[in-house]
């Protein structure tokens, strides 16, 4: 008999189905309440709640006990121990920072989170693989492009890539061409306009047509 798989893989493997990871990044709370019922609408498997939104993790767990443990919940912008503590006990299926921040991957790993560590050079993938990530988020991705990444991926073919920062829906396909496992869009997934006014049909179909794209 075939062993099931663990916690960890089994949200690995998710993460990974999702190939685009909304990076809800706000300032006001109620406005990533709506983008993230937007995304989840629109089909989006897994979000990432930026630890700018004020009261992140009471929106974690409301979108937890909305939408239950088949969406992928994770926290970004984690800087700290003491951040990524309160991420996992609130429930986040991963934690996200945007440097090599190797203390928080024993944490997110004890309690069968993931977690994912920023990195930029080869230096940095070395010592975010070393520090036991399980993705190295590529940031910021649009200070290179996917030429960078390509160069990366060749000398580290067994890393799992997400790009992240300037991935819009005109070069997503150029990063998974160059060896993305998946890339987080911000800003650039939500129509400003749209957004603006709450139109929430557009915005569900703009995201709808990226998603398509990123697994055609």
């Amino acid at each position: 008999m075939t062993a099931a798989p663990s916690p960890l893989a089994s949200r690995m493997s998710a993460l990974l189905a999702a190939r685009v990871v909304p990076v809800l990044r706000y300032t006001d709370a109620a406005a990533a309440a709506y983008a993230a019922e937007v995304a989840v609408t629109a089909g989006c498997p897994a979000l990432e709640l930026t630890w700018t939104i004020p009261g992140v993790t009471d929106l974690l767990r409301a979108l937890r006990d909305k939408h239950g443990p088949q969406l992928l919940l994770g926290v970004g912008t984690v800087l700290d121990e003491a951040q990524a503590r309160e991420a996992l006990v609130a429930g986040a299926d991963f934690v996200v920072s945007p440097a090599v921040a190797g203390e928080l991957v024993e944490m997110a790993h004890a309690v069968d989170a993931l977690c994912m560590l920023g990195a930029f050079t080869p230096t940095e993938v070395l010592a975010a693989r070393r520090a036991g990530a399980d993705v190295v988020k590529l940031f910021p991705a649009e200070s290179a492009g996917p030429s960078h990444l390509a160069a990366l991926r060749s000398v580290y073919p067994d890393t799992v890539f997400c790009p992240t920062g300037g991935v819009t829906a005109a070069n997503m396909a150029g990063y998974f061409a160059a060896g993305a496992g998946l890339v987080g869009i911000g800003g650039n997934l939500y129509d400003k306009a749209a957004f603006a006014a709450r139109d929430t049909a557009a915005l569900v179909a703009q995201i709808v047509r990226i998603r398509e794209a990123a697994h055609a």
